[in-house]
């Protein structure tokens, strides 16, 4: 099984930005993260160098399948301190997602930082799933984690707090990287993923149904850096008309706030 930095290299020759999607991230299809994360960083192949990630947000269109893609990346404008950019993952000539993106070269301005991170044990006082429960079969994409749940309430249970998940993360074979884009990256993928698991938590019966994302956004507050485990704290409480709706927030160890996000998932009844 590759990392999640080599499953998500693109390559750009004469011009023209390319990928893989690898099997190994298949939840539903390629998992809609995943994708979004080689968009990202084939955004940052064309931003200015000096630029970083400020917004990210992007519709699915169709699923992909586990083989190459293409990314067109079109900057649409230009400013001196923000540049924004369309970009589309596009596999044999069908458009999988489209997004647009908010990138910045800025490092001054108002310093505030207000919200707090949740009360939770840090990572070091926890265990990992495969600790708790040794025997429990896990899914490929989950193989890519180290993840230590603050409360370890499984699929089949029921959380009397509601569908709240915490949860910290830590993506293996991944290093610390001078790289921006991949860098949050790792943010991205989260935020896109944890919703529907928090979904899960606040149910007394396991759904026979999924909801797959329509979109996701995300606001880059901070890079990770040398942060090694990622907390996720995921709420997905509002659903009607079809849709479940979920928003998270990413912190590191020292409490920092890392980005925040959320989306709109489309339930879709069983066949």
């Amino acid at each position: 099984m590759a990392s999640f930095v080599d499953d998500t290299v693109v390559t750009m020759v004469d011009g023209r930005l390319t990928a893989n999607l690898s099997r190994d991230w298949d939840i539903w299809g390629p998992n809609g993260g995943y994708i979004a994360s080689i968009v990202l960083r084939a955004v940052g192949k064309v931003a200015p160098p000096d630029h970083k990630p400020a917004t990210f947000s992007c519709q699915y269109l169709s699923a992909g399948q586990f083989d190459a893609v293409e990314i067109a990346v079109e900057p649409v404008r230009q400013g001196r301190n923000a540049w924004c950019l369309n970009a589309a993952l596009l596999q044999n000539g069908k458009r999988v997602l489209q997004a647009q993106v908010w990138t910045t070269n800025k490092t001054d301005g108002p310093q505030k930082r207000d919200r707090k991170m949740p009360d939770v044990a840090s990572p070091a006082g926890l265990k990992t799933w495969r600790e708790i429960y040794p025997d429990e079969p896990l899914h490929t994409f989950w193989g890519h984690f180290d993840a230590k749940p603050v409360r370890p309430v499984t699929w089949k249970d029921h959380d009397e707090r509601g569908s709240v998940l915490e949860e910290w993360y830590r993506f293996k074979e991944f290093p610390y990287t001078d790289d921006v884009w991949l860098d949050n990256a790792r943010s991205l993928l989260l935020i896109d993923t944890i919703q529907w698991p928090s979904w899960h938590r606040g149910l007394k019966e396991k759904p026979n149904y999924i909801a797959p994302s329509l979109d996701v956004t995300v606001w880059f507050h901070e890079r990770p850096g040398r942060a090694e485990w990622l907390l996720g704290h995921a709420r997905a409480d509002v659903a009607g008309g079809g849709l479940i709706h979920g928003n998270v927030h990413i912190w590191s160890e020292d409490r920092r706030l890392l980005a925040s996000g959320g989306s709109n998932l489309l339930h879709v009844a069983p066949r």
